[in-house]
């Protein structure tokens, strides 16, 4: 696998100095305002409610939930702004592959254990990230992510 850099991101607004790629809640507790489109962010979608403006939706505990996947990628695809992704962890991956079926969409995959030990299922989204170092291991009030998609990296990420 290989690393193409580094995408970081917090509840808190904790980053390092010049992380070329952090990720933003759009929406939810932890929100971000003002939202700012820009290279060097991309935002995540805890509610499901704007498929549009975040380029992730949030499956997780009290988040979205499979369920919200197929109609999540077909608004965002609906809307013009090309396809998005799914952040869940490995444990929910088969279920959100399964509700997303042949939509087109990438995946960001969360093992937080200091592995990039991801299984994808046959037929799935392009692996865009692993969030796999949680601010416990990486000293910040931050998740560290390793980007393994050379174009997601070159069209995200600051240059």
């Amino acid at each position: 696998m290989q690393v193409h850099g580094l995408q970081w991101d917090s509840a808190a607004g904790d980053f390092p100095p010049r992380a070329r790629l952090k990720a933003l809640y759009v929406n939810g507790k932890f929100a971000t305002h003002p939202v700012r489109y820009r290279r060097g962010l991309v935002w995540i979608d805890v509610t499901g409610a704007d498929p549009a403006g975040a380029f992730w939706l949030d499956v997780e505990r009290g988040d979205a939930a499979p369920g919200h996947v197929a109609a999540w990628l077909d608004a965002r695809a609906a809307s013009g702004a090309g396809p998005g992704g799914i952040y869940c962890d490995r444990s929910a991956l088969p279920a959100v592959e399964d509700a997303a079926g042949s939509r087109d969409h990438w995946l960001w995959v969360a093992t937080l254990d200091g592995t990039a030990d991801v299984t994808l299922p046959g037929g799935c989204g392009r692996l865009a990230a692993v969030q796999d170092y949680p601010a416990s291991m990486v000293g910040l009030d931050a998740d560290l992510s390793i980007v393994v998609d050379r174009d997601y990296w070159s069209a995200h990420a600051l240059p």
